[in-house]
């Protein structure tokens, strides 16, 4: 008998429907089943948003039988029309109150939500005679009928006229994908509504989704210039501990000579023009000298690893398109990112590993065509994945959107009227589009760190006021900006850094109701690394935005701060940091360092509705996540700040306590006072689940003798990801004694069904006054650390 998928829609929780169901013998579950977040109101920042949110799931059943197929969908029908079930089949009534609907899969699903018919439609206008698409197949546990299923799929191609390029099966993601080439002849019957239904490859039950392919792409076309540019620091030693998963940059420019690894197995270097190394060559800059506004410009003590992933693409004549970077067509990016990932850890063809010591991977690529929609892709699936197999943090750009803003208002009347208006208007406009501005695969895997960028950068250069504009004040997120939420309505993007300020060209037309961004080349933005005119040009440099900027930032920040994690893990007192990975305290730390600061109390003046009304959390997490992220703030103390850092290993069901000590010379005193409390770690995936993250781990509210209150993100969302950060204060005089500590208690659930292992964890806290309080809380803190260390040393002797 056929296979056949059927899909149910349910109207609560899935949770709620997977229980009724399982009191039913018969069905078995196929890969996966999501759930899918219904918000009550689209203009998010509105105090609706405070009412309870919606639900609504989709579980996906697969039958082998005919008959138990038809026998469902019939009980439903009975069910619709009121109509009394028979004898021994009342169960099911429990059930179908439950849902929405069921129906067949069909090719509506395969095709839309998935980019694939607006390219297939773009590239048929503009003649192309084959057509690339990835075809994501259901993925099933016996090899042999995985093998069967991909036949059947084979067959149809060929059958079109089409070729598979390449397929690829990943167990631990549970993914089953083709790259496929179609003739454009079979693509128009697809496009075209009517005739679809006659495409026997669209109608193929062993397909999931077609998606677009070659789509993680990326336009960097600002003209550079000489600069001139001294790079004398001291050349990188030892082993690469960031890695880059890029367009190949200009290994030669005086930026970078000297200070790269780059590993290029595919032989990609012989197909990419020096002219067309542009992205790479910014990324890998950014990396190891930040921005080169800055006078300072010190590099990375380590060389960088480069693997290119990217190749040049020429658009078809008629695009009107620049050239630009992208995963080639006839590669699979699953597969491509998972063998980059492998070779790095385990080598490749029976080879030793190329960079073991790695512990971050940047990522400042996302697939323009696909927007977050509430389920998981695959590539943030194996990010996930690998992130807990090898133990490496992701850092992953969030995407841009550089559409125009739709004002609502004439340009004329927002002209005339005062800056602060036209602020206001850009912002609000931005924060309603967040359903078009949703962020870009892979950004929503859950165990990587992803990044949005502030409209900040260090050129002191201002803009073309005749001709731009720069509504939007520094320190806010970047008009280009991906939003949030991420998956399961967790926080995403997790950290904003600064990639840059962008402009907007100034209306001529008075009754324009929009403004359009520009990516030209002038003043102001980040200034990077370039390639020149001639290929013997290695000292030019251009400008650019974009939170592949804040992406490499936050990477660089990695970098620099590795080589303070080693030497924490010599200190005394640093045992329990032994079992932690170095990217669970890099994740920490550079998350730790996130501020909401003034960029919030600035967003709230702009989005609340009327004066004093609330915007609430949720809606500013979605824009700020936990906060922007300052270089020189990671890893800091000063005589009024003082961090404590710890962790262990937690199993399901299982907590501990973590003692913080309170200085002695605080109590009693009434001033400011900041508590900042970050927990990271790295869970173990279940794909069967749509719970999919299997580890939970959260801390509750720090117990001390301080009376603070919470401030900042969302706390509901702080705790559905990887990474709760939490800030609480407060500037009341209390009262209390030399010893007290301030309690902070991790505790660790099953989230998803099967977490049988421990999972490692990092814990840092805070505690920060202001200066004019007069207590140094920094040697109070550390001294009490040290006597407790001797007192421990000296029981154990």
């Amino acid at each position: 008998m056929p296979e056949d998928v059927l899909v149910i829609e349910t109207a609560g929780t899935v949770e709620e429907f997977v229980k009724a169901l399982r009191r039913i013998e018969g069905f078995e579950f196929l890969a996966e089943y999501d759930e899918l977040e219904v918000t009550p109101d689209d203009d998010f920042f509105s105090v609706k948003e405070q009412q309870r949110v919606g639900y609504t799931g989709r579980v996906y059943l697969v039958f082998t039988n005919q008959a138990a197929f038809g026998q469902l969908l019939r009980l439903w029908g009975l069910w619709q029309s009121n109509s009394p079930f028979a004898r021994g089949l009342t169960k099911w009534r429990d059930v179908f109150a439950l849902l929405r609907d069921i129906r067949p899969w069909n090719a509506t699903d395969r095709l839309e939500e998935t980019g694939v018919l607006d390219d297939w439609s773009e590239r048929a206008q503009h003649g192309e005679e084959e057509v690339p698409c990835e075809i994501e197949l259901w993925y099933r546990d016996a090899e042999q009928v995985r093998r069967t299923a991909a036949a059947k799929v084979r067959t149809r191609i060929a059958e079109l006229g089409g070729v598979v390029l390449q397929e690829a099966t990943l167990e631990g993601i549970r993914y089953h994908g083709m790259a496929v080439r179609l003739p454009i002849q079979a693509v128009r019957k697809i496009l075209d509504v009517e005739t679809r239904t006659d495409v026997r490859l669209v109608q193929s039950e062993q397909i999931q989704f077609f998606r677009a392919s070659g789509q993680m792409a990326v336009r960097e076309h600002a003209a550079g210039v000489n600069s001139g540019t001294m790079f004398d620091g001291a050349l990188p030693a030892g082993d690469p501990v960031v890695a880059v998963l890029d367009g190949l940059p200009l290994q030669r420019h005086s930026a970078l000579d000297g200070r790269l690894i780059v590993d290029d197995p595919d032989g990609y270097e012989t197909r990419y023009p020096a002219d067309a190394r542009r992205h790479g060559t910014a990324i890998a800059s950014l990396i190891v000298w930040g921005d080169l506004h800055d006078g300072l410009r010190v590099p990375i003590s380590q060389p960088l690893y480069v693997r290119p992933i990217l190749l040049p693409s020429i658009p078809p004549a008629g695009m009107n398109l620049p050239a630009h970077e992208q995963v080639a067509e006839d590669v699979l990016i699953v597969d491509l990112v998972y063998r980059a990932v492998r070779r790095l850890f385990e080598g490749e063809n029976g080879a030793a590993p190329v960079a073991p010591r790695v512990t971050v991977v940047n990522l400042s690529i996302g697939i323009k065509d696909r927007p977050f929609s509430g389920v998981l892709s695959p590539l943030a699936r194996m990010l996930d994945w690998l992130a807990w197999k090898y133990k490496v943090l992701f850092v992953v750009s969030a995407g841009n959107h550089a559409t125009s803003v739709e004002l609502g208002s004439p340009w004329s009347a927002l002209e005339a009227g005062p800056s602060e208006q036209l602020t206001k208007a850009v912002v609000r406009a931005l924060a309603a589009d967040s359903r078009n501005r949703r962020t870009l695969s892979p950004a929503e895997a859950m165990n990587a760190l992803t990044v949005g960028s502030l409209h900040e950068d260090m050129d002191a250069a201002t803009f073309h006021a005749g001709t731009h504009l720069d509504p939007v004040p520094r320190g806010l997120p970047s008009p280009l900006n991906a939003h949030g939420p991420g998956y399961r309505r967790s926080v995403k993007p997790d950290l904003l850094m600064a990639g840059g300020r962008v402009q907007y060209i100034r209306p001529v037309v008075g009754s324009a109701t929009h403004l359009s961004l520009t990516s030209t080349a002038s003043a102001p933005g980040m200034l990077v690394a370039a390639p020149g005119p001639q290929a013997a040009d290695l000292a030019y440099t251009s400008r650019s935005r974009g939170t592949s900027n804040a992406a490499a930032l936050l990477s660089r920040a990695a970098a620099l701060l590795i080589p303070a994690i080693d030497e924490l893990r010599q200190s005394e007192g640093a045992e329990s940091l032994q079992s932690i990975s170095n990217a669970v305290l890099v994740k920490l730390l550079l998350a730790h360092a996130a501020r909401w600061d003034n960029a919030s109390e600035e967003l709230r003046g702009i989005l609340q509705e009327r004066p004093g009304a609330k915007v609430p959390a949720a809606a500013l997490t979605r824009l700020l996540g936990f906060g922007g992220v300052k270089s020189s703030n990671v890893g800091t103390c000063t005589p009024y700040l003082v961090t404590g850092i710890g962790g262990g290993e937690l199993t399901a069901g299982n907590g501990a306590v973590h003692r913080f000590p309170l200085p002695p010379s605080l109590s009693g005193k009434r001033g400011r006072r900041r508590i900042t409390v970050t927990l990271a770690w790295f869970t173990p995936v279940s794909p069967l689940n749509h719970r999919w993250r299997n580890a939970h781990l959260w801390f509750e509210t720090p117990k001390s003798k301080l009376v603070v209150e919470r401030e900042g993100p969302d706390w509901q969302a702080s705790q559905r990801g990887t990474l709760q950060h939490d800030t609480f204060e407060g500037d009341r005089a209390v009262a209390f004694i030399d010893g007290d500590d301030l309690l902070v208690k991790v505790s660790c659930r099953e989230d998803a069904p099967g977490l049988t292992v421990s999972v490692p964890y990092g814990l840092a806290v805070t505690l920060e006054v202001e200066p004019s309080i007069g207590v140094e809380v920094y040697e109070e803190v550390r001294e009490r650390v040290r006597q407790r260390l001797r007192v421990q040393a000296q029981g154990e002797g």
